[in-house]
């Protein structure tokens, strides 16, 4: 037979193989979508699975990402801008961590949806804020004002009895 029919056969079976895991461990590992959380998810948030909602939950953090060079370690914040200070920003997060953002002119700005610029940026802006800490400097890559900020995005979270 010859090897590349034979390579394709074989990666078909198993993209077959692995779609069949794909859709059974999410209904052996927890309660059925019917649950009465799942179901209010994917109500807030049509067209999203509901680990993707909490996940947009996220005030900041790290993450490794693929990108065309490889894996690259990514850092992101969402929270109020708290100050511009000519390449800085000053970013506090709703659980009180504040981190300082360098800005070069690499970083690309998005207000309400249209481009902009780090000096349309102005203190209390609710930002998303993504980018690169090199040598223990955060560099922001892109700034993100968006449409639409969720109520709870900028309120305190309540006391833990615990």
């Amino acid at each position: 037979m010859n090897k590349k029919i034979l390579g394709g056969v074989s990666a078909l079976a198993v993209g077959v193989v692995g779609t069949g895991v794909y859709l059974a461990v999410p209904a052996a590992a927890g309660p059925s979508p019917s649950t009465p959380a799942r179901a209010k998810a994917a109500e807030r948030h049509p067209g999203r699975h509901p680990r993707a909602a909490r996940a947009a939950r996220g005030i900041h953090g790290q993450a490794t990402v693929r990108t065309k060079q490889g894996f690259a370690q990514v850092d992101w914040q969402r929270g109020t801008l708290t100050a511009v200070n000519g390449g800085t920003l000053s970013v506090r997060s709703a659980d009180g961590v504040t981190w300082q953002w360098r800005t070069d002119g690499t970083t690309k700005v998005r207000k309400n949806g249209a481009r902009s610029t780090v000096s349309g940026l102005t203190a209390g802006d609710f930002v998303v804020v993504l980018g690169r800490d090199a040598s223990g400097t955060r560099t922001a890559r892109r700034v993100i004002i968006p449409k639409k900020i969720p109520a709870r995005a900028t309120a305190s979270p309540a006391p833990s009895h615990g």
